[in-house]
């Protein structure tokens, strides 16, 4: 099994390549996470006056389930929302509207491999860092920017987020319940299925250059990449014109096939989709009614499908959920009880495989965290550093890359333009 600790060495099959971050949130902060994972240096890039907005700002109160007086613990340091996106990362700070600041980042960029941004497409070109411009400073760069709606078109201005991006793509049209209004996830679902095409085309332009030589620019918008998502219901409007509706947890086809409640707050999954396992569903739930010649086959289930999911419903309703996902499975209906996300990380098939990971933060503390999702067996990859405290690696990288001196980093941060305070 493949060690996931925080203390190996970085040796994935993305060593040696650096990566410079000027991402916020999480869309662009969990792409560059799934570099870093992959074993690339990736360095974020914040300001002072403009930290990462998953800091949650410099005020407020530290969580409760991360005080620990122990520790030095500063607000802007402890987000759980920041610290679960960044792992594996330098993190820095630089000033990119201060002279001092772009300078030092455009000395930064000959000595990097990509530049990945999620602004809105107008701002890396009024900094003057398009990719013309950068180019000119590092031939062969790999410019990767995430938008809202790409760099073109008549909404490439258009500012978004994850729970603007759900209904204009169309998912929404899908999610919520028949007869009901369009809903949204409440995940900001669009931010990891962005973040995850934007790590594959950075790849795939990683493999480009590493054959012919040149660079390119990536410009992914983010409706676009969740659209692809409900490419089936597109296909099917497309095709005939059946606007699909919205089913909540039915199926379009199969019946019974919905999240039942159980005792004590829990809830289960169920599905039958074929005549052995509506026969198992029926001998574990020994309900006479199921019987009825209204549930004989599944086209007659479908058609009475509220019938069936009351009288299903009903059962499950007396059920521990934990026991009776057990009895289903061992007889062959699919099914899957509810966990909550404390039970995921400790669930026994991703702890055999080495997923969840105790990381220690400096400020934070230690907690068990989302690890590595894939297995190498040439490369292995690994968590190998918490996500960084605002500016914790100013002074190393600066150093390590230009020979930066302590007097010279002082200034710096006198003059706001890095270091690891609110700016004063």
């Amino acid at each position: 099994m493949t060690d996931h600790t925080v203390n190996d060495a970085p040796h994935g099959p993305l060593a040696g390549i650096r990566i410079l971050t000027l991402t916020q949130a999480w869309s662009g902060t969990f792409s560059t996470e799934l570099l870093g994972l992959l074993g690339a240096d990736v360095i974020q890039i914040e300001a002072r006056r403009r930290p990462d907005t998953w800091r949650g700002g410099y005020t407020g109160e530290i969580p409760e389930a991360i005080r620990d007086p122990q520790r030095r613990q500063r607000r802007w340091n402890v987000s759980p929302l920041y610290n679960a996106v960044n792992l594996n990362k330098r993190g820095i700070t630089l000033d990119l509207g201060d002279p001092r600041g772009m300078e030092y980042f455009k000395r930064l960029v000959p000595l990097a491999d990509v530049v990945v941004d999620n602004f809105s497409p107008r701002v890396m070109g009024n900094w003057g860092l398009g990719f013309e411009a950068l180019e000119a400073l590092r031939p062969g760069i790999i410019q990767a920017s995430l938008s809202a709606y790409g760099a073109t078109g008549p909404y490439r201005n258009v500012p978004g987020i994850g729970g603007t991006i759900e209904p204009m793509s169309g998912m929404s049209a899908l999610l919520g319940y028949k007869g009901g209004r369009p809903m949204n996830s409440g995940a900001m679902y669009p931010d990891p299925v962005a973040g995850s095409y934007l790590t594959a085309a950075i790849l795939s332009a990683i493999r480009h250059r590493n054959q012919t030589g040149e660079g390119q620019y990536i410009d992914l918008g983010m409706m676009e990449a969740n659209g692809t998502f409900i490419g089936d219901a597109t296909a099917e409007y497309s095709a005939n014109g059946d606007v699909r509706p919205r089913l909540g947890n039915h199926h379009l086809q199969y019946a019974p096939h919905n999240i039942y409640e159980a005792r004590n707050a829990g809830w289960i999954a169920v599905a039958a989709e074929t005549p052995e396992q509506w026969d198992a569903l029926k001998r574990v739930a020994c309900v006479p009614e199921l019987e009825d010649a209204r549930f004989a086959t599944n086209e007659s289930r479908k058609e009475h499908e509220a019938e069936l999911d009351a009288l299903l419903g009903g059962w499950i309703r007396h059920q521990h959920a934990e026991p009776l996902e057990a009895l289903l499975l061992a007889d062959g209906v699919p099914a899957a009880r509810v966990r909550d996300r404390l039970e995921v990380l400790a669930d026994e098939q991703l702890v055999a495989r080495g997923f969840p990971v105790e990381v220690d933060h400096p400020e934070a503390g230690k907690h068990t965290m989302v690890g590595v999702p894939w297995h190498f067996g040439r490369t292995p990859a690994a968590v190998v550093r918490p996500a960084p405290m605002m500016g914790q690696h100013s002074l190393e990288v600066l150093r390590e890359l230009f020979g930066t001196t302590d007097e010279e980093y002082a200034e710096l941060v006198a003059e706001n333009v890095s270091g690891d305070e609110p700016p004063e």
